[in-house]
């Protein structure tokens, strides 16, 4: 039996293309703000792509593995935050207290790895999300989206990741653009996520 997911379809194409405009926005001094307000409609419209498609097909593991990759995000991102405060505000004005100028390197190095291993970590569930879309789909893109965000998230540090991480946001929106907007239902199947 086909189901029409033509609204899906349509809700992640513009998602995917408003997080790629987003992250560019971001970049700009002064329009970042509206960035961070196109990210946030991005990702609702993802969501909602996901959700309505693994909804309509049985299978809500999409839906699952994208919201776990942001909730993991901001709350990994808001506690290195904290932790960094933290570090900042023990480090000393002037004199050299040594105790103080230790805990306070090693709060906001301690941070700095927090926020590198929360990034891998939501990318691991972004990237789960995008290889069951093309277990689902069909639509080879999904993976290959899978495929870019991973190696990415892994080379960001030596810069190269950046590219890879545009590749993934472009096959994104390719994927989204060649689904068909007919999808075979295929039972009550829900996988259960560990």
């Amino acid at each position: 039996m086909a189901i029409d997911v033509r609204n899906e379809k349509n809700f992640g194409l513009w998602g995917s293309i408003l997080a790629l405009v987003a992250a560019f926005m971001g970049a700009i001094p002064y329009i970042g703000v509206f960035g961070s307000t196109l990210s946030l409609i991005a990702f609702i419209l993802v969501l909602l792509a996901l959700k309505g498609i693994g909804d309509k097909v049985g299978d809500e593991r999409p839906f699952k593995y994208y919201l776990y990759s942001v909730i993991v995000a901001i709350a990994g991102v808001v506690f290195a935050i904290v932790l960094i405060l933290i570090g900042a505000i023990t480090l000393p004005k002037g004199g050299m207290n040594e105790p103080y100028e230790t805990f306070g390197i090693g709060m906001v190095l301690l941070g700095i790895i927090l926020i590198i291993a929360v990034f891998i970590l939501a990318v691991y569930f972004q990237k789960q999300a995008w290889e069951v879309m093309y277990e689902i789909t069909g639509v080879e893109e999904f993976q290959k989206t899978a495929k870019w965000l991973w190696w990415g998230a892994l080379t960001l540090i030596i810069l190269i990741g950046s590219i890879l991480l545009l590749i993934a946001a472009i096959y994104q929106i390719i994927a989204f653009s060649n689904m068909p907007e007919e999808l075979e239902f295929r039972g009550t199947y829900r996988s259960p996520i560990y």
